[in-house]
Parts: structure tokens; C-alpha cells; sequence
């Protein structure tokens, strides 16, 4: 968390937050990502008369789309899944010239800053892996979810959407074997129905406290996916960025979500979603010409190559 302190009048905090957070901001600081984001997040402190200072969470700007399904998915989970940790959302204008949404901040320790031993590595996997099942049983009627991920109907055709579009940033022996991967989707999904998935379920996006977590973060990806999609997602994040906590971690992980990563059905099934998530974000990583937008989409590339590569380890 960066300690980048500034008054209310700081240049960048978009126009109207006041009239959303319903008081003056008297202070704000960066809550900055240790990546790249087109979403700026800051926390600040809200003066109301005689009260206590709030502390609260704005996000602005990026994809205005995603800005409005923070604020739409935030307001209808909690409803929907009361037992879920999540920040509640007080307010937002998402039909702004900077669409904002404004969420109550929560206290605790990021997942993030719990992989520096394996120890503290293996409590964080546990206490998110579960919140697994949890999240599978999210009622999902009404929730304007993406079917994506849903089932191999919708996925292989998309998929061959990301790949046409990925081409020519990927090696070609990777393209040959992500064409048969694609082919296998149906085997993938067989009769498996698709469930509740938080979308983007990384050690960044959960707070801790306690050995609880107490906050589970940005869920405008959430969908109706494979049962394995956060599971896969989330072991990739780990060994892609945190290889030497991996077992602490990971098998943490698989085991609080009752997953065995043992059973070579479920391992090779956890490598293709994988896989299939990374070629997906490498399509939606934007062409732009830009030097930020190309080196990103030389990153997913080479994240593609990665998840490919472990494509062919024996189940």
C-alpha cells in the first residue's frame, strides 16, 4: 500500500466523489497495485460534521463497463450471498464522464503481503480455499453473469475467437497446441454444471485478518464458469508469481476446497482452464500501439507459452 497522502483537492480524484460519499474528503492516499491497472483506486477519509471520519474506497476510470458491474455485482451479492465477506457498496455514478464506484474500506492484511513464508503462505491458501464452495453456491438468477465459461458450447467457440486474436503474438508450436486443446474442451466440461466463479480469485483481491478472510475484492469478473475455474486461476496466480510458495499455498488451497490435485483427471483439467485463462486475457489485452499495451501483451504472451508448456506434464 503505497503512503502517498494528498488533501481533498488533489488533482486526478474525479468530480462529484463528495456528493457520492456524502460528506468532505479530507485526505486520500493511493492504493496502488503492484501492476498496471486502467482502474484508479484510492482510500479516503470522510469528514461529516461532528462523526467519526469514514474510510472509504473509490475506484474511477478504466473500463467503464467494469466500473459498473463493481457497482451492480457489489450491491446484488450482498443480497444475494449474505454469508460472503464482502465491502459494501454506498455509492457510485457509473453514467459519469469518470464512472466511479464507492465501497466501504476493510481492515485488515492483504493476501498478498501473507506469501513471504510458507507458514503464512499455507493460512492464506486454507482460509480462501474455504470461501471455495461458498462461492459455488451463489445463487445465480438475476445476476446478469457471463455464460462464457459456462459450458463447452459457448467456451470452444469463444476460445477460437481469442485464439484467432492471440496468433501472431504466440510462438507457433504454442498455437498447434492450444488448436488441440480447443478440440478437448467438450471432454473438459463432459456433464458438468456450471457454478458461481468470483472471476479473478488472487492473493491480492483477499483481506485477512486473523487467520479470516474478511474481505474478498473486486468481483467484476465474476461468471458462471466450470466448477475449477477460481481453483485453477488461483494456483496459477500463485505459481506464476509466487513459485516458491506454491505447495504452501496452492496445495493449501486445493485441500480447504475439498479439490485433490492428485487425481490426474483433476490435475489435467486444472491445467487446461488455466491455459484457456491466460489465452483469454492475452485476446482481451488491447492492441493498442501504445508501449504500455505492447509490452502487456508480450507479458500474456509469454504467460500463454507458460501454461501451455505445463499442458504436456504427465497427468
Amino acid at each position: 500500500m503505497a503512503s502517498n497522502v494528498g488533501e481533498s483537492g488533489e488533482p486526478g480524484l474525479p468530480p462529484g466523489v463528495e456528493g457520492v460519499v456524502g460528506g468532505r474528503v479530507v485526505a486520500i492516499r493511493d492504493l496502488a497495485n503492484p501492476w498496471s491497472t486502467g482502474t484508479r483506486t484510492v482510500l479516503v477519509e470522510v469528514e461529516r460534521g461532528q462523526q467519526p471520519r469514514d474510510r472509504l474506497v473509490v475506484q474511477w476510470g478504466g473500463d467503464r463497463s467494469s466500473i459498473a458491474r463493481r457497482h451492480r455485482l457489489g450491491r446484488q451479492l450482498r443480497h444475494a450471498a449474505p454469508g460472503l465477506p464482502l465491502a459494501e457498496v454506498v455509492g457510485g455514478e457509473v453514467r459519469a464522464t469518470l464512472p466511479l464506484v464507492v465501497s466501504r474500506f476493510i481492515e485488515g492484511t492483504s493476501g498478498r503481503a501473507l506469501l513471504g513464508s510458507d507458514d503464512d503462505a499455507r493460512r492464506l491458501g486454507t482460509a480462501v480455499g474455504a470461501l471455495v464452495p461458498m462461492l459455488r453456491a451463489v445463487p445465480t438468477a438475476g445476476l446478469r453473469l457471463s455464460r462464457t465459461w459456462a459450458d463447452a458450447a459457448r467456451l470452444a467457440p469463444a476460445a477460437h475467437g481469442w485464439l484467432d486474436r492471440g496468433r501472431r503474438a504466440l510462438d507457433p508450436s504454442d498455437v498447434r497446441s492450444l488448436e488441440l486443446l480447443l478440440l478437448r474442451i467438450p471432454e473438459l466440461f463432459g456433464d458438468e454444471a456450471p457454478a458461481f466463479a468470483h472471476g479473478d480469485l488472487a492473493p491480492v483481491n483477499v483481506v485477512l485478518e486473523g487467520g479470516v478472510v474478511v474481505g474478498l475484492l473486486d468481483l467484476e469478473r465474476a461468471r458462471l464458469a466450470h466448477s475449477l475455474f477460481d481453483a485453477a486461476w488461483w494456483v496459477w496466480i500463485v505459481r506464476h508469481h509466487h513459485p516458491e510458495r506454491l505447495t504452501a499455498a496452492g496445495g493449501s488451497f486445493l485441500a480447504a476446497a475439498g479439490i485433490d490435485p492428485g487425481d490426474p483427471a483433476t490435475g489435467r483439467q486444472l491445467r487446461w482452464i488455466a491455459a484457456l485463462q491466460c489465452l483469454e486475457m492475452l485476446a482481451h489485452t488491447r492492441a493498442s500501439g501504445s508501449a504500455s499495451a505492447t509490452r502487456q501483451r508480450g507479458e500474456w504472451a509469454l504467460r500463454v507459452g507458460e501454461a501451455v508448456r505445463r499442458l504436456h506434464e504427465p497427468a
